[in-house]
């Protein structure tokens, strides 16, 4: 069963984009979380794993007739009765609120769409980048690159002349920016979408289920009956022979709601996770715009230490470009780092060094040896 899923979904990506252009963090949005919502709606519809979605029976009713009408009218169960043998069943009293479940015929569709809102911010910021890594370092991620001079030469060279043309590169980063925010605003939407979806029980859904185990077996009220019922009550509302309405309470069996509450739980878990790991990675983000000290140390520590951190804090302070170009300097050098050996990046940093444009200071502080 796993292997079919996963293996199913997972082969959607089975291969990396030959140039990296972001980062762990945006993957776990448009990879491992698509992958988990489409994963989700496949085991939703795989009726091999749960039989029919839902079997109900009543007295004058035929059963087709009767699953028929309860799967599309819903079913519903009495909030006040989960202590009873079977969790929300039982005589419905004058005036007593009743709690339908309608969203079950939709959790393949939402399930879908949320895989799909986990992949917009990827789709945008890949047709923003335009392929610019992948033409700048498709001959220079290979050992034959590293091996062949020639081609590594004019891999450089190709690099050196792009990093010194006279392209702003404020948008660059700035897209950048904007789609790392956007992950975040997803999955905070996601959670309060799923809420919404739910009836308003999904943000304490996971918390719920974990307070429970620690209550004793004879006295535990399952929460997920309460969002998931396995058992609930339908009304048929049929003609009789003079016209009059006979009202048929039956009685349905939910076996698919066993898969939907065990993806949600999980689902609640990787949103809530997933939400603290980008805010943390926005944090950090943000004090990589403020500390210049910090973007030296990133490039630094990602060529392995070969190339000395003067030359680096003076390639990222070209005294023409603003501040916001010397942020997409930074981010198209880093995508740079990610992409090819540190060998090699020490080549370029060779060809695009301060040199080209640096202060006197500059010059002479890169003829000294690196502190670090």
């Amino acid at each position: 069963m796993f292997n079919w899923v996963f293996g199913s979904v997972s082969g959607l990506f089975g291969k990396w984009d030959s140039a990296c252009i972001d980062n762990h963090v945006f993957r776990l949005h448009y990879r491992i979380s698509f992958i988990i919502c489409l994963a989700g709606s496949l085991l939703v519809t795989s009726k091999q794993f749960v039989g029919n979605p839902i079997n109900c029976m009543s007295e004058g009713v035929s059963g087709g007739v009767m699953d028929i009408y309860c799967w599309i009218h819903s079913t519903f169960t009495v909030p006040y009765n989960f202590g009873q043998p079977h969790p929300g069943i039982g005589p419905i009293e004058d005036g007593e609120p009743i709690l339908h479940h309608k969203y079950y015929q939709w959790v393949v569709f939402v399930l879908s769409l949320q895989a799909a809102m986990f992949y917009i911010p990827r789709f945008l910021w890949k047709q923003s980048e335009g392929g610019v890594m992948k033409m700048l370092t498709h001959n220079l991620y290979d050992i034959q690159a590293f091996l062949d001079s020639d081609k590594r030469s004019d891999g450089v060279d190709l690099i050196a002349k792009y990093f010194r043309a006279d392209i702003s590169r404020a948008g660059y980063f700035l897209k950048f920016f904007f789609c790392e925010v956007l992950n975040f605003v997803n999955v905070i939407g996601q959670i309060y979408f799923t809420d919404r979806f739910l009836g308003y029980q999904f943000t304490e859904f996971g918390l719920d289920a974990v307070r429970q185990t620690e209550v004793d077996m004879k006295l535990r009220v399952d929460p997920l009956n309460k969002v998931f019922p396995k058992i609930a009550k339908c009304t048929f509302h049929k003609y009789g022979p003079s016209g009059t309405i006979m009202n048929h309470d039956g009685l349905c069996i939910l076996p698919l709601n066993i898969i939907n509450e065990k993806i949600y739980v999980f689902l609640w878990f990787w949103l809530v996770f997933l939400a603290a790991v980008t805010g943390v990675w926005l944090i950090y983000r943000i004090c990589t715009m403020i500390s210049h000290d910090l973007r030296v140390q990133i490039i630094y520590t990602r060529a392995s230490g070969i190339i000395k951190k003067n030359v680096i804090s003076s390639t990222l302070k070209n005294p023409d470009h603003s501040y916001l170009q010397q942020l997409g300097n930074y981010l198209l050098l880093y995508f740079i780092t990610k992409n090819v050996s540190p060998l090699i990046m020490k080549d370029v940093f060779d060809k695009i060094a301060p040199q080209y444009y640096g202060t006197d200071d500059e010059m002479e502080s890169l003829k000294k040896p690196a502190n670090a």
